[in-house]
């Protein structure tokens, strides 16, 4: 009795084709790439601080952009958007502004207390002031910087500010009281004096 040739199962799987089996691991298959999750997650990263420092940029210029340049905002004496020990100019230089009184209104409740802060807006060179509040002195020498100095003033009361010694360039200084948000630029020679009336709100 002759015997049957067997045929190859064509649904037989278990028969290993390298060709097919390469092809489809190929088609499959993530590529492999080293290191490749440290390199997404440093994008990542890197996304994310260079969309930060775009925001904080353009807040700073931004800052600015409602009142002019810096050396527009000194000139116009008044500033709301210039925050505590903000060096505007960095050459020592008063901008051509002269020494002036301001009133201070909105400063704060009727018999409670403001804050003043005095900062040096220009290069900084150690120049000294001193601070009376309603003639007393509560300052006597005070060395102003671009780190703001904080006072409790009370409201109502003048405040005058006299040039005690000028390094050079003159006695240039902002002061803010962030009861009304709002900032002042001023100058001031050596033995001269510049006021401040504190009003309360209304």
């Amino acid at each position: 009795m002759k015997k049957e040739k067997q045929q190859p199962n064509q649904n037989d799987h278990s028969e290993y084709n390298p060709s097919l089996s390469e092809y489809d691991q190929e088609q499959t298959e993530p590529e492999i790439v080293p290191h490749q999750r440290s390199i997404r997650k440093s994008t990542g990263w890197a996304t994310l601080i260079i969309i930060g420092m775009a925001i904080l940029g353009s807040f700073f210029t931004t800052s600015y952009s409602d009142e002019g340049t810096e050396e527009e905002v000194v000139a116009n004496r008044i500033s709301k958007t210039t925050t505590a020990g903000e060096s505007l100019i960095k050459d020592e230089t008063n901008s051509n502004i002269r020494a002036k009184d301001f009133e201070v209104t909105n400063a704060g409740t009727d018999g409670g207390e403001a804050r003043m802060l005095i900062w040096d807006f220009n290069k900084e060179d150690l120049d000294e002031v001193a601070i009376l509040v309603d003639g007393v002195p509560v300052k006597e020498k005070l060395i102003i910087t671009e780190n703001a100095a904080a006072l409790s003033i009370p409201v109502p009361s003048k405040v005058t500010i006299s040039g005690v010694k000028d390094v050079g360039g003159g006695i240039s200084y902002a002061v803010k009281f962030p009861n009304n948000e709002t900032t002042y630029f001023n100058v001031v020679s050596v033995g001269q004096s510049n006021t401040y009336t504190v009003l309360p709100r209304p």
